[in-house]
């Protein structure tokens, strides 16, 4: 074990934290070696930071293995992971609408709860500006048919996140209802109307879907890598001011 100069308690205390934090999982001894204690020294870390309340989470089996809760904690705020995708998005959305009133602190709130993800997510984080696009406000034929969601899916959010597909059930403007294996590649907003564009699997096709007029969403355990955003915003531009 690579020992290095003691830091004291309070100091090794709050690295450790930030290692959790910053990892998807970790194993004691490696725990022990970055920081420079014994294994015994690290139990107790730990034990002290279980007692503040720290949702540290232990893996049975040999090795040990730690991570944090799926929780994210600012200052006493605590927002569950969904939450905190939620708000990523909403902040993504809101940079992406250049109000000059919101522009100077979103940036520092965005970073804040960014860097409470573990690498591998704050790239997937980083990305999400570029699939938020805003056009031109809806058509009087669309808002004529327009109606706000009766109820949220939080499933969609979070597939669109985690770039997961989706099966959807959706209604047509006749009001027909199919079911769609999808893509969830880009959010398009056509003021207030939202848009989701995305990859049909069976068709092969890029397809344009109203949030509207999404009846049901069900997970699918396959992933997706995300595409070039000039095809499917070409399409949007086609589909929104009829759909």
């Amino acid at each position: 074990m690579g020992r290095r100069p003691a830091a004291s308690r309070l100091e090794r205390l709050e690295e450790l934290k930030g290692l959790l934090r910053s990892r998807d999982h970790v194993t004691v001894a490696a725990l022990a070696d970055e920081l420079g204690v014994s294994l015994r020294t690290l139990h107790r870390d730990l034990d002290v930071l279980r007692g503040q309340g720290v949702p540290i989470e232990s893996d049975r089996g040999r090795g040990g293995g730690l991570r944090l809760h799926r929780a994210w904690s600012l200052g006493r705020l605590h927002l569950s992971a969904e939450e905190a995708i939620d708000v990523l998005i909403s902040i993504a959305v809101a940079e992406r609408m250049n109000s000059p009133l919101l522009l100077q602190r979103l940036g520092a709130i965005r970073r804040k709860i960014v860097a409470a993800f573990s690498e591998g997510y704050q790239t997937r984080i980083r990305e999400l500006r570029k699939r938020i696009l805003v056009g031109r406000p809806a058509s009087a034929k669309v808002l004529a048919s327009f109606v706000p969601p009766p109820r949220a899916f939080p499933g969609l959010a979070d597939a669109f996140f985690h770039q997961k597909c989706v099966r959807i059930t959706y209604a047509d403007q006749r009001g027909a209802t199919t079911e769609r294996e999808i893509e969830p590649q880009f959010l398009y907003l056509s003021v207030p109307v939202w848009y989701l564009l995305a990859w049909d699997r069976l068709r092969q096709d890029i397809r344009t879907f109203r949030v509207d007029r999404i009846r049901d969403v069900a997970p699918l355990a396959a992933t997706f890598r995300l595409a070039a955003p000039e095809p499917f915003l070409a399409q949007a531009e086609r589909d929104v001011q009829r759909l």
